[in-house]
């Protein structure tokens, strides 16, 4: 059974004068430290993106990268035409200034 006696029990609060009384403490078991308050928003992490998100960006960096190389080999195409058509058409051009 509980010591009607104990100055630490539950019903008898004698010790909260210890003290000097009982105090309000609004945010308690933080004593010192003062009230919880976010972090500004330029000092928050950016939150985490889920397993879904991340596969998905997954994906979408190698469908990019893909697409990059494609647009790599389309312009390698047209500079390469282009370049054979100059040389082409110097070759013709020193042909006939020779002759």
């Amino acid at each position: 059974m509980d010591d009607p006696n104990d100055p630490y029990s539950r019903d008898n609060l004698s010790w909260n004068w210890s003290f000097g009384g009982p105090k309000w403490r609004p945010f308690s078991g933080r004593s010192g430290r003062g009230p919880r308050v976010p972090p500004p928003p330029w000092a928050r992490k950016p939150p985490k993106p889920s397993k879904a998100e991340h596969e998905q960006a997954k994906r979408a960096e190698a469908r990019a990268e893909r697409l990059h190389l494609v647009g790599l080999t389309n312009a390698g195409v047209i500079i390469m035409g282009v370049v054979l058509g100059a040389v082409v058409v110097m070759l013709v051009l020193v042909l006939v200034s020779h002759h």
